[in-house]
């Protein structure tokens, strides 16, 4: 399922070298102000969705943003399922 945040995060690997060098020339306080005022401007040309505070992590299954578990990036809903059916070696629901 590809979604919303593949999106982003492929716009993202996209612009992301030319957002870096702007942001490297924007905050560079040894450069002429119109340079620096140019950097910021061109910067904010690029679309937003390109930025990584917009990438959010969604569950790959499902597409849920919520409770998402970064290392499997599965929601834990999603995440129990799985576990209780035994998909993950050696992780046992915990009971005591």
């Amino acid at each position: 399922m590809r979604s919303l945040d593949f999106k982003r995060r492929q716009s993202f690997a996209v612009y992301e070298s030319k957002r870096k060098a702007l942001q490297a020339v924007a905050t560079n306080q040894h450069l002429d102000i119109s340079l620096r005022w140019w950097a910021q401007l061109e910067k904010s040309k690029l679309p937003r969705k390109s930025s990584l505070s917009r990438v959010h992590n969604h569950c790959v299954e499902t597409g849920r943003s919520r409770s998402v578990i970064s290392f499997y990036k599965l929601s834990r809903l999603h995440f129990r399922r799985l576990a209780s059916k035994g998909a993950f070696s050696g992780l046992r629901k915990a009971c005591w």
